[in-house]
């Protein structure tokens, strides 16, 4: 686990950006804000873990489970960390696809 100095005088904003939703609605989703860096990764995990449990993405494994979240799937984020990769969804996604996430 790698650990990081980061100054958390501001909460950390995790938002989702979902290119799913109505023309007339902002493709971002404001899930939460939080004070401690691991429960802001945890929240940004569990967005993507609860898409997986859904059709189609439950009945995919390897590519063709990357290749249509990718397409489809909802990327959360994490703001108020400045210059650091906190976490990378797609990374996550990727151990996910290999391992099997089941």
């Amino acid at each position: 686990m790698t650990m990081y100095a980061v100054n958390l005088s501001k909460p950390l904003s995790v938002e989702v950006f979902d290119h799913n939703r109505p023309m007339d609605e902002s493709a971002w989703i404001q899930i939460g804000d939080y004070e401690d860096l691991a429960d802001a990764v945890d929240a940004c995990r569990r967005v993507i873990d609860r898409v997986l449990y859904k059709p189609p993405y439950s009945l995919l494994t390897g590519h063709a489970l990357m290749q249509e979240y990718l397409n489809y799937g909802p990327v959360p984020c994490i703001r108020g960390v400045d210059n650091i990769d906190a976490f990378d969804p797609y990374e996550y996604l990727e151990s996910k696809a290999k391992r099997g996430w089941q």
